[in-house]
C-alpha cells in the first residue's frame, strides 16, 4: 500500500476585531436575556404548578419544588458562565486569534510524506472571511 487517507483535525481561528467583538457580545446578551425569560418563566411555573398540587396533592409539593429549584441553579450557573465570558470577550485584543471550533478533513498520506504537513491545519478567519489556512502548527 503506497498511500491512505485518513481524516485529521482543523482548529478553526478567528481573528479579533471590532466586528468579531460587537458580534460576540451580542450573541452573549442575548442568550442571557433568554436565560432571564426562562427564569421568569420558571417562576410562573412554579406558582402555577404549586397551587395545582396544593389542591390535589399536598405530598408532591416538595419533591415539585426540589425539582425547579435544581433546575432555576442550573440556569443561574449558565446565565453566570455566559456573564464570565461576556467579559472575557471585552477583554480580547484586537489582532488576536481566539478559538472558533473544530473540523475535520480528508487528507491523502504516503510513504515519504511529512508527518507535520498532515497534523495541525487551522484555518483562521476574519469578519467571515478565511485569511489563512496554516500547516504544521500545533494541535490544540
Amino acid at each position: 500500500m503506497d498511500s491512505l487517507t485518513l481524516i485529521r483535525p482543523v482548529l478553526v481561528k478567528v481573528k479579533v476585531t471590532d466586528n468579531y467583538k460587537k458580534a460576540a457580545i451580542a450573541e452573549l446578551q442575548d442568550a442571557i436575556r433568554r436565560i432571564e425569560v426562562d427564569l421568569q418563566r420558571l417562576d410562573y411555573q412554579e406558582k402555577r404548578l404549586i397551587g395545582e398540587l396544593e389542591k390535589k396533592n399536598a405530598q408532591g409539593i416538595p419533591a415539585a419544588r426540589q425539582h425547579i429549584e435544581q433546575e432555576r441553579q442550573r440556569m443561574a450557573e449558565n446565565r453566570q458562565k455566559l456573564i464570565a465570558r461576556l467579559k472575557d470577550v471585552g477583554e480580547l485584543a484586537l489582532g488576536s486569534e481566539v478559538i472558533y471550533g473544530k473540523m475535520e478533513s480528508p487528507v491523502e498520506v504516503k510513504v515519504g510524506d511529512d508527518w507535520r504537513r498532515v497534523l495541525g491545519i487551522e484555518i483562521i478567519l476574519q469578519d467571515g472571511v478565511i485569511v489563512d489556512i496554516r500547516q504544521g502548527g500545533p494541535i490544540e
